[in-house]
């Protein structure tokens, strides 16, 4: 990332089992660019699978470009469709899995918010936190036509049921939207997998995200906070964005992390 770029990100981590699960399908990446965060689709076969290796795919991509743009990002949300589809052809273990995508692509002085499926994010502004991103599930949709309210929503059965995601199949890529958003020094923006926003209340992640002023201190406890009440796996990432050119790597958490990216590769 070219060091005369005018925003930067200062970021926090963090993905865990949570209490009732065995393996982590959630995947995510941050930097001082990009961040990422991928929930494999409960249900389908391979989530971890699917979820990582779109995280490391995207990731990859946008860190060696020099100036991302709409039209290149859905070049590569198509080529990482194409791995996750080439994937399912080589390895029938993997055939049919599928996984959200949120990400944050700073460009210099704006972004681009990327976007399929049901993990959030979340913009913090002068006191204000605000959805940026819109789930693409059946309750959203209920909800839009106006069948049901929040509350219902809330405890809904089909809650966890996706409209879109990424899953290899030809028209995916058609379902992620792409939205060029505005930056200023000090907005906070948080990614998250619905293993934190279906169980924290809104109000608290608003408390906290106002309060801890350390972004990797702000992932660890909202992750704790969420930890005893979700019945999923939970990750955030989290970018505060700044001038200053931070002294920070890029970092996997979850899935992506590479512990469990045991089946066939891609591509």
């Amino acid at each position: 990332m070219p060091s005369t770029w005018a925003f930067h990100l200062l970021t926090g981590t963090r993905s865990d089992l949570g209490p009732r699960r065995s393996d982590n399908q959630d995947s995510g990446y941050a930097s001082e660019r990009l961040l990422l965060i991928a929930d494999g689709v409960g249900g389908a076969p391979a989530g971890d699978f699917a979820s990582a290796l779109a995280v490391r795919s995207l990731a990859a991509a946008v860190e060696t470009v020099e100036l991302p743009n709409p039209a290149w990002l859905r070049d590569e949300i198509i080529r990482t469709n194409g791995l996750l589809a080439a994937a399912g052809r080589k390895d029938p273990s993997v055939r049919g899995m599928a996984t959200t995508m949120t990400g944050l692509v700073l460009a210099d002085d704006t972004a681009y918010l990327v976007h399929v499926g049901d993990s959030r994010a979340y913009r913090y502004r002068d006191g204000v936190l605000k959805q940026m991103s819109t789930d693409q599930s059946w309750v959203q949709m209920l909800l839009d036509e106006g069948m049901i309210d929040p509350a219902e929503a809330a405890t809904h059965p089909m809650r966890n049921m996706l409209m879109h995601s990424l899953s290899g199949a030809l028209r995916d890529p058609e379902s992620v939207h792409i939205t060029p958003v505005d930056l200023e020094v000090g907005d906070r923006w948080l990614l998250a997998t619905d293993g934190l926003t279906s169980y924290l209340p809104l109000e608290t992640i608003a408390s906290q995200i106002s309060s801890i002023a350390n972004a990797q201190e702000l992932a660890e406890i909202l992750v704790d906070l969420s930890w005893p009440r979700s019945l999923d796996n939970i990750s955030v990432t989290i970018g505060d964005v700044t001038h200053s050119l931070p002294a920070q790597q890029g970092r996997f958490i979850g899935a992506a992390e590479g512990r469990q990216l045991r089946r066939s590769q891609a591509g």
